[in-house]
């Protein structure tokens, strides 16, 4: 039996060195036709309740796919990214598949959140299709498929993040968590999850926790009963509109502690709902900077600008990014070996949100933002803006235990 098992593992090695690549390991061919373009479908949520995070996921991509037609596209071939919408839910995801195969995709950018994403890398084995996740944190994605690769940060980074930094920077040692299980419950129970394992590998003491079922609210007696315990810090795995009403609650029942959470407050649905209230001292993860000075950022940017008249955001750019490196992962790939080798070229890569650097199994390096809310003072009314007040990359982490 042990013979068995050792020899599986070891025949897709050999089979390596000796030039075969197994045939579920090949990549989708690309169309004969050497002038025919080199199709990646874009798998998002366009119609969804999250279609307008969608939509800036496309301008990003609509960006990063004229950037790379600039520069001899990919192979030689021209870059054609087609927009498939999933909808949301599991049988648009099954529909945009569909249509992905019928374009004769050979690679994906998948989805925006958590639970979307799931639904899309689930069929990326049998698809022989690599994607690559901008935006979604979880960290099961990149253990489903050795297919599937991220730009973003983990669950567990972020977390680790966090942690690290309310225990050697603010001297907090003990807290509370909310997991808000309204909209994407496998997102906040992930964060939950990572950062109530974090706190604890830290020595650190989780003094209480609520979980906030779906279609309720978070109750006062709740709050009261959470406070008993005199938290230092509370942190709310929540979002947009719902992140803003708790954070609200929990200052008004006389909390005056930390609150934080995680890269989903970086958004300008949860800012727009903190309008006239002052949130007071806040930390947050999040993707990018948008006062960012390097200068694939203000090149990307300034390109944006001109093309869609806004400034870009963490959508926009983490989008951007994922395309970027797609592109790089598939030049010249006829199978999934081509691609990894490639995928780990991106070393020390200045992107536009980060600085990246990919590692074994989908893993990556990357820089993490921390964020808190400047509260300005407009005549009689007080705005709240997100501004990074610290940054780091991944894998200096350790490094930051002593106080700069």
């Amino acid at each position: 039996m042990k013979l068995k098992k050792i020899y599986a593992v070891l025949l897709p090695v050999l089979m390596l060195f000796a030039g075969c690549v197994p045939a579920e390991l090949q990549l989708r061919e690309l169309p004969q036709d050497p002038a025919a373009p080199v199709t990646v479908a874009a798998l998002l949520p366009l119609t969804g309740s999250n279609r307008i995070y969608a939509e800036q996921m496309k301008e990003g991509i609509l960006a990063a796919e004229s950037r790379i037609n600039n520069f001899n596209g990919i192979s030689n071939r021209r870059l054609q990214v087609i927009f498939c919408d999933t909808k949301g839910t599991d049988a648009g995801t099954l529909a945009a598949l569909a249509e992905a195969e019928k374009h004769h995709a050979v690679a994906a950018i998948a989805g925006y959140s958590t639970q979307e994403v799931s639904a899309i890398i689930a069929h990326a084995d049998h698809l022989q299709m690599p994607m690559v996740i901008p935006l979604a944190t979880s960290d099961y994605h990149v253990q489903s498929s050795a297919f599937v690769y991220r730009n973003c940060f983990s669950d567990l980074q972020q977390m680790e993040v966090l942690a690290h930094y309310l225990l050697f920077w603010r001297k907090l040692d003990s807290g509370a968590v909310i997991n808000d299980q309204n909209g994407d419950a496998e997102y906040s129970r992930g964060i939950c999850r990572n950062f109530i394992q974090v706190m604890r590998d830290l020595n650190c003491s989780v003094t209480g926790e609520i979980t906030v079922r779906p279609g309720k609210e978070l109750q006062e007696e709740e709050i009261k009963s959470l406070l008993m315990a005199d938290p230092g810090f509370i942190m709310i795995a929540a979002s947009g509109k719902r992140a803003a009403k708790m954070i609200k609650q929990i200052r008004n029942a006389g909390f005056t502690g930390f609150l934080c959470g995680p890269e989903s407050w970086d958004d300008q649905e949860l800012t727009s709902a903190l309008k006239n209230f002052n949130p007071g001292e806040c930390i947050f993860t999040a993707f990018f900077d948008p006062a960012n000075k390097s200068r694939e950022f203000r090149e990307f940017s300034g390109e944006f600008r001109k093309r869609f008249f806004h400034n870009p955001g963490a959508c926009e750019t983490q989008s951007y990014d994922a395309m970027i490196f797609l592109a790089i992962g598939l030049q010249n790939a006829r199978n999934l070996f081509d691609f990894d080798r490639n995928w780990r070229q991106i070393k020390g890569f200045t992107g536009a949100a980060a600085d990246y650097t990919m590692l074994k199994k989908g893993a990556v390096d990357r820089t993490i933002y921390l964020k808190r809310f400047s509260v300005e003072r407009l005549t009689d009314s007080v705005t709240p803006r997100p501004v990074v007040t610290k940054k780091m990359q991944y894998s200096k982490l350790q490094d930051y235990k002593i106080i700069e």
